[in-house]
């Protein structure tokens, strides 16, 4: 007997120093440019002319390097699939992972005895889709897609669990 679970979830990741650190880089680096510009235009004559169009161009790829630090992942548990999809800046959507149920080996919480074991393979690609890596109620999902392993870790809600847990109850472990 199929079942058709749905179950969807928003989670809207932290920034961390990595994300700052980008932010910071690349306002340096705008500076360095439209410097370099103005030194240019002081030199070459014409390039005076396209000045305010560089820079416009300029301000413009700074926006967009630093808005795409406001992350979300979206999960959406469909009859026995999960995809997890990364949001940037609530315009542009990339899939970052999707499994089966039947190509899942485990999902439990980060107490779980073989979370160390898991994390420390190094035969499984880590992917990272919560707020926090340090977070408290975080899960992790041990599965192959397409023929490789994955250890997906995310902050999946009560409801997404619950679809988990009715469909694949000898492989889900909750929080103890």
């Amino acid at each position: 007997m199929e079942m058709d679970l749905f179950a969807e979830q928003l989670v809207k990741k932290k920034k961390d120093s990595g994300d700052y650190m980008k932010i910071v880089l690349s306002i340096v680096g705008a500076l360095v440019l439209i410097a370099a510009l103005a030194a240019l235009s002081a030199a070459v004559p014409f390039v005076g002319m396209f000045m305010l169009l560089f820079v416009a161009g300029i301000i413009y790829a700074l926006y967009l390097l630093i808005t795409s630090t406001n992350m979300e992942y979206e999960y959406a548990f469909t009859s026995g699939e999960l995809d997890v999809d990364a949001v940037i800046n609530a315009r542009r959507r990339k899939r970052v992972t999707n499994f089966d149920i039947n190509d899942m080996e485990i999902l439990a919480h980060r107490s779980h005895d073989d979370f160390n074991r898991y994390m420390n393979n190094p035969g499984l690609k880590k992917i990272y889709a919560c707020a926090d890596k340090n977070a408290e109620d975080l899960y992790f999902a041990a599965y192959n897609e397409n023929g490789s392993g994955r250890l997906l870790l995310f902050e999946p809600g009560d409801k997404i669990l619950e679809c988990f847990k009715a469909m694949a109850p000898r492989k889900v472990f909750l929080k103890k």
